[in-house]
């Protein structure tokens, strides 16, 4: 069946998903569908907690909220009202030109320093941190395959002889935003980079994300990530200062509740794990309301940090992705790309697909004469999902219609379904309110009946 028209599809989606079984997400002031999925999102300056000029990008979906005067920091990420990022609530409305003598501050959200670490941090030992919590020029870029984007230029960082842009876009009709930042060498001599990504989230779940310091972690916070069979660390992670046999750790890490997952439940523990992930996602789950933010960015490793004990100020979860290091030449640059989405869903994570994050694998059931699909998940689009067949050539065999989806709302299957002659696959397949096929939530390959 084809995608109804845009207005009929909305309305739809407002409504239970027809042949699935939803529940909502326990939305923090709850918002309707946008009006036109497929119109380009708003983009306009506002006032951010007591920062003026801030940039929101904004789609009905999810909105951005960028602020420059703090190394172009993203600190706004909202499914509905619901913000994953973490903010110091001691620092709202500062910069750090305002009080220099002050050191690291506590601004959190999304930001993005360089490593080798050690030279990076030596090396901001002495010069004004320009890089990570200077003031970046910006502006509004014109709208481009349906993208509402911002370019924030960062100040030159003395420290390290670099300057980082910074793009901020987000897509119509779905919860995806990119972040592309791009570190070029403005010296006159060749320089070792790599661009280290930092993205802080709330470690309790405050609506908000503007924390005072003192909240106590409720086990509601949980990080997913998966593991590489073939990495370097045995088991695929090496955990620094906690982990599953470190006496502190009471637990907080696991590699065995979830077959190839590393969990962490955040309780305010200090604890580091590095990753070689070969999948480039990361999922931020607050079991408390079902809301999932997706990391997705393809560095060769990554950290996952619980902050506790002398970094315990504020209680968050943090994500370094560290791209490659780059011999940069006199004005070249290295790039590093992430991919955000967000979902709601009811359970942890354990993959993560094209059009959204699996908490239940989708599966084939027989029994009693009958077959049944089933499967729980969150989409990252609205639009429509279907159960499709399809032969050993990739042609369609059979359809069936699962409704309307939304990112707002928990998605569902377990549904009794004719498996036609011939088939040699069936994919929950989703598509966008303009009926175009954007991807699928789980595939199982069929035998030969």
């Amino acid at each position: 069946m084809r995608a109804r028209g845009h207005g009929q599809a909305l309305r739809a989606a407002a409504a239970w998903v027809g042949c699935v079984l939803a529940g909502g997400c326990a939305i923090w002031g709850k918002r309707a569908a946008p009006t036109d999925p497929l119109a380009p999102p708003e983009a306009r300056q506002v006032s951010f907690h007591g920062w003026r000029s801030c940039w929101r990008l904004d789609n009905g979906l999810v909105r951005a909220t960028v602020v420059p005067q703090v190394g172009g920091r993203t600190l706004e990420f909202a499914l509905g009202a619901y913000n994953f990022l973490f903010i110091g609530r001691g620092e709202l409305g500062t910069t750090h030109a305002e009080a220099p003598d002050k050191g690291y501050r506590h601004f959190g959200g999304q930001f993005a320093q360089l490593h080798p670490e050690e030279r990076w941090v030596r090396l901001q030992s002495t010069y004004p941190p320009a890089l990570f919590m200077g003031n970046y020029d910006s502006r509004l870029l014109p709208p481009q395959d349906g993208r509402a984007a911002v370019e924030l230029t960062g100040p030159p960082d003395l420290a390290t002889g670099t300057r980082l842009v910074r793009r901020v876009e987000l897509d119509a009709g779905s919860t995806h935003l990119r972040i592309t930042d791009t570190v070029t060498n403005i010296r006159h001599v060749a320089q070792d980079w790599g661009i280290q990504a930092m993205l802080q989230l709330k470690g309790v779940p405050e609506p908000s994300g503007v924390l005072r310091g003192h909240e106590r972690p409720t086990g509601a916070i949980a990080l997913y990530a998966p593991l590489n069979p073939k990495s370097r660390f045995r088991g695929g992670v090496s955990f620094a200062g906690a982990g599953e046999a470190h006496p502190g750790a009471e637990g907080s890490w696991s590699t065995r509740d979830l077959p190839g997952i590393l969990s962490l439940r955040y309780r305010r523990q200090l604890g580091k794990a590095l990753l070689d992930p070969a999948l480039p996602w990361v999922a931020f789950v607050d079991h408390s309301t079902g809301y999932v933010l997706v990391q997705k960015c393809a560095a060769p490793e990554k950290v996952l940090l619980s902050a506790g004990g002398l970094m315990g100020r504020y209680p968050f979860v943090e994500v370094q992705c560290l791209g490659k290091i780059e011999s940069l030449a006199p004005g070249q640059s290295t790039t590093l790309v992430q991919d955000w989405f967000a979902a709601c869903c009811g359970g942890a994570v354990v993959d993560v697909r094209s059009a959204g994050v699996v908490a239940s694998p989708l599966s084939l059931l027989r029994g009693e004469g009958k077959t049944w699909v089933a499967g729980r998940f969150g989409v990252f689009y609205l639009g429509r999902a279907a159960v499709v067949f399809r032969g050993a050539d990739g042609r369609e065999l059979g359809r069936l219609d699962c409704g309307p989806v939304t990112p707002l709302e928990r998605f569902a299957i377990n549904r009794a379904v004719e498996v036609p002659a011939g088939a040699a696959e069936v994919l929950l397949e989703v598509a966008d309110a303009a009926g175009r096929p954007v991807g699928d939530l789980g595939r199982i390959a069929l035998k030969p009946q």
